[in-house]
Parts: C-alpha cells; structure tokens; sequence
C-alpha cells in the first residue's frame, strides 16, 4: 500500500484522483500557461516544436498547450497585440508595420535565419551561375513571398530583366510544371526541396549562401508583455534557446520532433530536409536577432515594394532577452 505525506495535495477529477507533492504542487502553482500563434505550419518553425515536445518550455515553467496557426503573420501578431496570445512567429516587418499603425510588437528571438531558398532543376539544365538563367522558365510562389522576391532579385541583379519567363504559382505547387515538363527550373522551401530531390531534381542555386544571414521568422509580442511580464519573456527566450542549441547538438532528436509534427510526410523527406536547414544554420546557432540579418530581410522587403520606407533595428528589435540568454 502505497502511502503520502501531510503534505500532499489531492484533487478530485470525475472518478479518479490525482495528488501532488508538495514540490510538484509549487511547481504547477508557478507554470505560465501562454499561447503561441504562428503564421503557418512550417518545418522552419522546428525551434518551437522542439521546445514544446522535449520538454524545454516546462523546464522553464511554461506550459504550451498548442501551437496555433493563424494562416499569416499579420494575423498572427495581430492576437498578440490583442492579448489574446503571448507570443507570435513569423518575420520582423510585420512588427515594423503594425508600428506603423500604432501597435507596439517587438521580435525578441531568432528562429529561422539565413534565406530558406533553393532553386531546383533537371540535372540535365546546363547551369553554372545566375547568366544562365536567361531564356528559362521560372516556376516560383505567389508575390511577394520570399522566395519570389529573392529570385527576382537574383534576375535583376544578373542583368536579365525581360530575360528570364517567371511564372508564379501557389506556394507548395512549385515542383510540378517542372516535373511535367511544363517548365525549366523550380524555386521553393522545404520540405518541397527533398521530394524534387527524391524525384530526381537536383539544387542549382541556395540562397542560404547568398545570405547566410537573413531575419525569415522571429519570435514576438508586445510592449505590454514586456513590461508586465518580462520574466516569462525572459524565460519564453530562454527555452528557445535550448531548442537551438538541441537542434545542433542532438540532430536526431530535432528530426523525431519534425517526424511527430509533418506526420502526413515521408520520414526520409523531413529528415532531409531538417538535415539540409541545420547545415544550412537556417536554424541558427542562438536567439540573437543580428542587426545584419534584419537587414537584409527587410532590404529585401524594400526592393519588391513591401515597405515603403525605413524599418529601423533598434525599433523593432528588442535584444535584451537575447542578450542575457547567451552571455
């Protein structure tokens, strides 16, 4: 017969009973039960989903009940400024244009850094650089996603503006017209570049070496929870801080997680893939938004039109979580 101290705790739920140790009931009295929103449900979020299921955000007193997805950043954000999440995933302009419209978000951590882009052909296309480009039939995602506007940037910058037939399609349908015939080259995110590979396509281009630092998606919320909470922040910063560092130092265990979310995917796909962002340090190696990767995202943002004027650093980011994590 199994027995408790005095000090237990026991509460009743239906028909069963739960006790709690003293211990666990002080811990379960301090855990912050928060929200986060995403923009989507996107392997370049595996920082998240990696703290929520190894554990990490409880080893910091946090509980995630769910992840949700709002479809978009703006929506996304736009719960956070609400109060109705505490946190939001997705890239810092957003927080520069809420700003604009009187809202007060701030990016608090990295989470996908350096341009998550690749570009795909037939091995039969001659290709050696960006020239090459010139008379081909580009199959990329809607404007202005990223991925449209960095190969229409890399067009521009090749000097073949009017040379290069670029045809946009629904992000995630990139590999088909080139798989059919219908066109010559593919530009697209992961895990769309594994099942090209895996279909005999092969990486022409990687816009993570042209910019191996690039703001893609950061973690944010707002003013308010700063200065009302910035314990939980801190702590929030904290964990996906230990996501990073497991995602580099534990492969597998950041592969099982991707395996567990993308269920509906082949498992050798989302290994890939996770495999090719690591290496890639698309996941990057601490939560330190880099004044070098918010430039380039938002320089990139500038040249297709999206922003208008000046987004600056020292507005939209907020590096003091970041900071007293990694000292």
């Amino acid at each position: 017969m199994m027995s408790f101290s005095s000090s237990c705790k026991s509460i009743a739920f239906g028909t069963g009973l739960l006790v709690l140790g003293a211990s666990a009931q002080a811990q379960a009295d301090e855990m912050d039960t928060i929200l986060i929103n995403e923009a989507f449900h996107s392997l370049l979020y595996l920082p998240v989903y990696v703290a929520k299921h190894e554990g990490l955000f409880n080893d910091h007193n946090i509980d995630v009940p769910v992840v949700r997805s709002a479809g978009s950043g703006p929506v996304a954000l736009a719960s956070v400024l609400a109060g109705e999440s505490q946190f939001s995933v997705h890239g810092p302009e957003h927080v520069g244009f809420a700003q604009e419209q009187g809202g007060s978000g701030k990016a608090i951590s990295a989470v996908a850094n350096s341009a998550p882009v690749w570009v795909l052909a037939h091995p039969s296309l001659d290709y050696s650089s960006p020239a090459d480009l010139e008379g081909k039939d580009v199959v990329v995602g809607l404007a202005p996603g990223t991925s449209n506007t960095l190969i229409r940037r890399l067009i521009q910058d090749a000097g073949l503006a009017g040379k290069v037939n670029v045809t946009e399609v629904q992000n995630g349908s990139e590999l088909g017209p080139v798989l059919s015939g219908r066109g010559d080259i593919a530009v697209t995110y992961q895990p769309q570049v594994e099942q090209g590979i895996s279909q005999g396509l092969e990486i022409i281009h990687a816009f993570t070496d042209d910019y191996p630092e690039y703001a893609f998606s950061t973690i944010n919320t707002s003013q308010e929870m700063i200065d009302e909470n910035p314990d939980l922040v801190l702590r929030f910063v904290r964990a996906i801080n230990d996501a990073l560092l497991l995602i580099h130092s534990d492969a597998e265990a950041a592969k099982a997680v991707a395996r567990l979310e993308f269920g509906g995917l082949p498992s050798d796909v989302v290994n890939a893939a996770v495999q090719r962002m690591i290496d890639n340090n698309v996941y990057p190696q601490s939560v330190m938004i880099t004044k070098a990767a918010f430039t380039n995202a938002i320089e990139m943002q500038q040249f297709v039109g999206n922003i208008k004027g000046e987004m600056y650093y020292d507005d939209i980011v907020d590096i003091s979580f970041a900071s007293e994590v990694i000292q």
